[in-house]
C-alpha cells in the first residue's frame, strides 16, 4: 500500500504532501490542475520513469518546475509499505543527472545509482514497470479501453498486455530462420555443384611433384651465388684498400704543399714583426707589463677622482636645478599673481570707498520705513471705504428710519447721506491713488539697493581675502633677491667643477695612449712567440709526412686497374646468377600459389558439405521450435483466458447490484477476443447491447480481474478519468463500487477525475486540487476528507 508522497518543483507542484489509506483515494480538480502529474510522480518514484517520459515525449529534466517560477531541482519522495515493512524511495532531478536512494525501515538500502534503486523496488514488489502499467494502472479515459480497441485486433492487444505478443514474434523470427537457412543451404548445395565439376582438384599431386624438383635446383642455385658473392667480396675489399692508398698519398702531397706554404708566411710574419718591436728593443717583456701595472693604477686614481667630481658637479647641478625652479615659479607664477591682487585690491578699495556698505544698509532701512507707513495709509483707506460702503447698503435697505441713530428719515435725506458717503469714498480712493506710486517707488529703490548690498557685500567678501596681498609681494622680492645672489655662487662652483673634469680627461687619454701603445708592444711580442711555435709545428708535420709518404712505395696505379676489372666481371656474374635464382623463385611460387587455391577449393567444398548438413540439422531443431512456441502461445491465452474468467465471476457477483445479468466472461468469437454478459437469453456482447452503467462495470470487472491475474501480490487500482462517456446514473452506480465493494477485490484504489459527482466514491482520502492556468500558478492541494471524519 502507497501511504505518502511528498513532491518538490515537480511540474506545477512547488511543495506537495498527500496521505493516502486502504480503500479508494480521490482526487478531484479541472483539467490541467496537476491531479495526473501525482500517478506519474509516483510511477517515476517505484519505477524511474512514467509514460510520457518511456514514450520520449518529454526529457527528464522536463518536469522540473518552470512556471510560474524557474527552479533547478526536482524531488519526488514516495512512502509505501510491504506485508508490514515500511520502504521509502527518494529521486532528485537535476538538469543532466537524477539521484535515487531507497530506505527500508528508515535504514539506507541502496543508493545513489537509479538503476540498483529499480532493480531493489521492482525485487521487493514482485512488479517492474511494464507490468504496472498493465496490470495497475488505467490510463486517462481507457477505463472502456478493451471495448474501444476494433474487433479483430484484441488478441493482438491482449497478447502484448500479457507480453504474449513476444512469442508470435519469436515464432516469426524462427520461421523467417527457417527460410533463411534452407535459402542458405541451396545456395551452398550449387556452390558444391560447381566446385566438384572443376578438373584443376585432381593435378594436386602433379603440382607437389614440380615443386619439390623447384625446391632442390633452387637450393644449387643457391650455393653457386653464395660462391660468387663471397669472391666478389673479396676483390671489393681489395678495391677499397688500393684507393684507399692512393687517396693518402695524394692527401700526404697536398698536406706537404699546404704546411710549405704556411711556413713560408709564417716567417714571413715574423720578420714584420721584429721590425715594429724596434722602438721596444732595449725592454724586456717584464719590464714592459710592470709599466703597463703602473699606469693602470694611476688610470684606476684618476678615473675614482673623476666619478666624484662628475658626482658633484651633478649635486651643483640638481641643487641649482631646485634654486632655479623656485625662481622660475616666483617669477612667472607667484610675483604675476599677486601684481594682479594688488590692483584688484585697489580697484575694490576705491568701489568700498564710493558706496560705503553701512551707509547703503542706512539708506535701505529708511526705505523700509516709508513703504511701511504708506502700505498702513493704504489699508486705512481701504478700510474706511469698507465702512462706507457698508452703511451705503445698510441705508439702501433701511426704510423711513436711521438704522443707526433711530432718527425719521426721508427719501431726500437718504440720498443726501448716500451721496456724502460716496463723496467720502472718492477722496479716499484719490489719496490711495496718489500713494500706490510712491509705494513703487520706494519698492524699487530697495530692491536696487538689496542689489547694492549684495554686490558690496561680495567686494568686501574679497577685499578680506587679497588684502595682504601687496605685503606678500614685497616678502617674495626679497626672496627673489636672494635666490638670483645664490645662483651665482652656483656658477661658479660649477665652472671649478667643470675645469677639474677637463684636467682629468685629458691626463686620463694621455696616460691610455701611452698605454695602448704598450699593450700592442706586448700583444705583438707573443704573436712572435706564438708564431716561432707554429713554425715548428709546420716543420714537424713536413717531417711526419715525408715519412708517412716512403710507407706507400709498393703501391702502383696498373695493380688498382687490374683488380677493378676482376671486380666488375664478379658483379655481372653476381647479377646473372641473382637473375636466374629469383626467375626460379617466381616459378616455385607460381605453382605453389595454384597448389594453395586449388587445396582452399577442396577445402571449400568439405565445408560447404558439412555446413550443409548442420543447416538441415539446425533447420529442423527450428521447426520443432517454432511448433512449440505456438502451443505454448496458446496455452497462455487458455490459461490466461480461464484465469480471468473465474475472477470476473466471483468480482461480478459482488459488484453488480441487480440479477439480470448472472456473469461476464472473457469468450472468443471468430478468431478474437469479446467481452460478454449472460442473461437470460444466453451470453450476449457488452459492446453496443449493455447499458453504458452495465458497459462501465463489465470493463471495470475486467480491469480489476487483469489486475488480480497478473499482479496477485499488489491490490492496487489507478482509474484516471474513468467516468468518459457514462451519464449520470452509471456515474452514480461507478462511486457506489468504488466505495463500498470494491475492496473487496482491491486493497487501495487511486481515482482521478474533475467530476465532484465521484467524491461518493471516496472511503480513503478525498484532495481538491486547483491551479490559475491563466497565470500558470502553482498547483494547490487541500484535504476535503479523511477514512478518519
Amino acid at each position: 500500500m502507497i501511504t505518502k508522497v511528498k513532491l518538490k518543483n515537480w511540474r506545477s507542484h512547488e511543495d506537495t504532501e498527500i496521505n493516502f489509506s486502504d480503500g479508494t483515494n480521490c482526487f478531484v480538480g479541472p483539467m490541467g490542475s496537476g491531479k495526473t502529474s501525482i500517478m506519474d510522480a509516483i510511477c517515476f518514484g517505484l519505477f524511474g520513469t512514467f509514460l510520457q517520459l518511456q514514450q520520449k515525449k518529454i526529457k527528464l529534466e522536463d518536469v522540473i518546475m518552470k512556471k510560474p517560477a524557474k527552479k533547478d531541482k526536482s524531488q519526488v519522495e514516495v512512502f509505501f509499505d510491504i506485508n508490514g515493512t515500511e520502504w521509502s524511495v527518494k529521486r532528485s532531478i537535476e538538469k543532466g543527472r537524477s539521484t535515487a536512494e531507497l530506505r527500508k525501515n528508515e535504514e539506507l538500502v541502496e543508493g545513489p545509482q537509479t538503476t540498483k534503486v529499480t532493480n531493489e523496488i521492482e525485487s521487493a514488489l514482485k512488479m517492474d514497470y511494464d507490468l504496472f502499467t498493465r496490470a495497475v494502472y488505467s490510463e486517462q479515459n481507457q477505463l472502456d479501453m478493451f471495448l474501444t480497441i476494433p474487433k479483430g485486433q484484441r488478441m493482438r492487444k491482449i497478447d502484448e498486455l500479457l507480453s504474449i505478443d513476444k512469442f508470435e514474434k519469436a515464432r516469426s523470427s524462427v520461421k523467417s530462420l527457417i527460410n533463411r537457412s534452407l535459402t542458405v543451404a541451396n545456395e551452398k548445395e550449387k556452390i558444391v555443384q560447381n566446385l566438384s565439376m572443376d578438373e584443376s582438384l585432381n593435378k594436386i599431386d602433379f603440382l607437389k611433384k614440380e615443386i619439390f624438383d623447384l625446391r632442390e635446383k633452387e637450393e644449387k642455385m643457391r650455393k653457386q651465388l653464395e660462391d660468387v658473392i663471397k669472391r666478389k667480396n673479396n676483390a671489393e675489399r681489395d678495391v677499397s684498400n688500393l684507393k684507399e692508398q692512393q687517396k693518402r698519398l695524394q692527401t700526404i702531397e697536398e698536406d706537404t704543399k699546404k704546411f710549405n706554404a704556411l711556413l713560408e708566411v709564417v716567417e714571413a710574419d715574423i720578420e714584420k714583426l721584429k721590425e715594429d718591436l724596434v722602438e721596444f728593443a732595449e725592454k724586456t717583456i717584464e719590464e714592459l707589463e710592470n709599466e703597463n701595472e703602473k699606469i693602470d693604477e694611476e688610470i684606476n686614481i684618476l678615473d675614482s677622482n673623476l666619478e666624484q667630481e662628475k658626482i658633484n658637479l651633478d649635486n651643483l647641478k640638481e641643487s641649482f636645478a631646485e634654486e632655479n625652479a623656485k625662481i622660475n615659479l616666483i617669477e612667472t607664477e607667484r610675483v604675476p599673481n599677486l601684481q594682479k591682487y594688488a590692483e584688484e585690491l585697489e580697484d575694490i578699495t576705491n568701489k568700498l570707498k564710493n558706496r560705503p556698505l553701512k551707509k547703503l544698509e542706512r539708506e535701505l532701512n529708511s526705505n523700509n520705513k516709508d513703504l511701511e507707513k504708506n502700505q498702513i495709509k493704504i489699508q486705512k483707506s481701504l478700510a474706511k471705504i469698507s465702512e462706507i460702503e457698508e452703511s451705503i447698503h445698510n441705508l439702501s435697505l433701511a426704510g423711513s428710519t436711521c438704522p443707526i441713530c433711530g432718527a425719521k428719515l426721508t427719501e431726500k435725506k437718504k440720498k443726501s447721506l448716500v451721496s456724502k458717503r460716496k463723496e467720502q469714498i472718492e477722496k479716499l480712493k484719490k489719496e490711495a491713488n496718489t500713494i500706490k506710486p510712491m509705494i513703487k517707488k520706494v519698492q524699487a529703490s530697495i530692491a536696487r539697493l538689496q542689489e547694492e548690498i549684495k554686490d558690496s557685500e561680495i567686494i568686501q567678501k574679497r577685499f578680506e581675502e587679497i588684502k595682504d596681498s601687496e605685503k606678500e609681494l614685497k616678502i617674495l622680492s626679497d626672496d627673489l633677491k636672494k635666490l638670483k645672489s645664490k645662483t651665482k655662487v652656483f656658477d661658479n662652483q660649477k665652472k671649478m667643477f667643470e675645469k677639474n673634469i677637463n684636467l682629468i680627461e685629458e691626463k686620463l687619454k694621455s696616460l691610455k695612449e701611452n698605454q695602448e701603445k704598450i699593450k700592442q708592444a706586448l700583444s705583438k711580442g707573443k704573436e712572435v712567440d706564438e708564431k716561432l711555435e707554429k713554425s715548428k709545428y709546420y716543420k714537424r708535420n713536413l717531417a711526419e709526412l715525408s715519412m708517412e709518404k716512403e710507407k706507400f712505395s709498393s703501391f702502383s696505379p696498373s695493380v688498382l686497374e687490374r683488380v677493378e676489372q676482376e671486380y666488375q666481371s664478379l658483379l655481372g656474374l653476381e647479377s646473372e646468377v641473382k637473375a636466374n635464382f629469383n626467375n626460379l623463385a617466381v616459378i616455385k611460387e607460381d605453382k605453389q600459389k595454384l597448389l594453395d587455391e586449388i587445396e582452399n577449393k577442396r577445402k571449400i567444398l568439405e565445408n560447404y558439405k558439412n555446413d550443409i548438413r548442420k543447416i538441415e540439422a539446425i533447420s529442423e531443431q527450428l521447426k520443432f521450435l517454432e511448433n512449440g512456441l505456438l502451443a505454448t502461445q496458446e496455452q497462455l491465452r487458455k490459461d490466461f483466458v480461464l484465469a480471468v474468467n473465474q475472477a470476473m465471476q466471483s468480482i461480478w457477483i459482488e459488484l453488480y447490484p441487480y440479477r439480470d445479468i448472472y456473469s461476464i466472461r472473457l469468450g472468443i468469437e471468430e478468431g478474437d477476443y469479446v467481452l460478454q454478459l449472460q442473461d437470460s437469453t444466453g451470453w450476449v456482447p457488452a459492446d453496443g447491447v449493455a447499458s453504458g452503467g452495465e458497459r462501465s462495470m463489465a470493463c471495470l470487472t475486467l480491469r480489476i480481474a487483469f489486475s488480480l491475474v497478473l499482479a496477485p501480490q499488489l491490490k492496487w487500482l489507478v482509474l484516471d478519468e474513468p467516468t468518459h462517456n457514462l451519464d449520470n446514473k452509471a456515474v452514480e452506480e461507478l462511486a457506489n463500487i468504488l466505495r463500498d465493494k470494491i475492496s473487496n477485490f482491491v486493497e487501495q484504489v487511486f481515482l482521478i477525475t474533475h467530476d465532484p459527482s465521484l467524491e461518493n466514491a471516496v472511503s480513503g482520502y478525498l484532495y481538491r486540487f486547483e491551479r490559475e492556468k491563466e497565470k500558470d500558478g502553482y498547483t494547490k492541494v487541500s484535504l476535503v476528507s479523511s477514512p478518519e471524519d
